[in-house]
């Protein structure tokens, strides 16, 4: 069961980033890279607001150690790619999400151990491939189907158009696929957590998303660009580093709730604001 639930994920992040591929221009890409004031907005919220309030919710919060490390885990490992398709259907700037999901998984190979240092959850990173295992992951599964969608754009931009309409359509049931399954199958692991750590996940999975929309420049799509990236961490690096790294099982428990949290709560907050976002003039 495992295994095809990573072989069923490993799918699921494939098709998000080739759809995100096929929808981005290298001409965007670069100039979200050039003008930086997203890219440093987002930086901010990825690793300095959400580690700072799980730091709090978890010290006000009192929870036991494996817990505190999981959400800490959590709060230091942003990029997940979920994030740069949510952008897309929230009519988000997807160039600025996309970029900041690339740079956030460069960045997490050195900034994961480092973080959890920081906020006082000391591993030993070295000697276990665990960091090799991640950077392997993010390039198989995110760089190499975004970079395949974003040039077949450029050579061919009929049949790109083309396969983004399927590719969407495979993505938003894949979505709906995996949202039942969240509730079906990590449902009981919210209860299993406990009300102090389910609060403590969800109000560190809120932050990140209210945090990217306030501090991100004025415009509404870098907005909802960063609001989407915010909500959506890395939950595949976090739980391959939990279980190498930590041997309580409240770690990999508070990982899991937090993967089901941010999910839904990204899920639903792209939907709102695609419904709120302004319509394109009609021609």
């Amino acid at each position: 069961m495992q295994q095809a639930q990573s072989v069923a994920a490993g799918i699921f992040v494939v098709v998000l980033m080739f759809s995100v591929g096929l929808d981005l221009e290298l001409s965007a890409l670069v100039h979200s890279v050039r003008r930086p004031a997203g890219i440093l907005a987002g930086l901010v919220a990825g690793y300095v607001l959400a580690p700072a309030v799980a730091l709090g919710l978890a010290t006000l919060l009192h929870l036991g150690p494996g817990a505190r490390a999981g959400l800490l885990l959590c709060s230091v490992a942003p990029g997940g790619p979920m994030g740069a398709y949510l952008a897309l259907g929230a009519r988000g700037r997807v160039a600025l999400a996309a970029a900041l999901v690339l740079l956030f998984n460069v960045l997490n190979t050195v900034l994961i151990p480092v973080g959890l240092d920081l906020l006082g959850v000391p591993v030993d990173a070295s000697g276990d491939g665990a960091i090799w295992a991640m950077a392997q992951t993010i390039l198989m599964f995110q760089i190499a189907p975004l970079t395949v969608g974003l040039v077949l754009r450029r050579l061919d931009p009929g049949r790109a158009a083309g396969l983004k309409r399927l590719s969407s359509r495979v993505a938003n049931g894949l979505l709906a696929v995996f949202g039942a399954a969240v509730v079906l199958l990590q449902g009981h692991r919210f209860v299993e957590a406990g009300l102090p750590t389910l609060l403590a996940v969800e109000g560190t999975v809120l932050a990140g998303l209210v945090g990217g929309w306030i501090i991100s420049p004025r415009d509404r799509p870098s907005r909802a660009a960063l609001a989407c990236v915010g909500v959506i961490h890395s939950s595949s690096a976090c739980i391959l580093l939990a279980s190498r790294w930590f041997q309580d099982p409240a770690t990999m428990l508070t990982v899991l709730t937090w993967s089901g949290c941010m999910f839904l709560t990204g899920v639903v907050a792209a939907r709102l604001m695609a419904r709120s976002a302004p319509r394109p003039a009609a021609t």
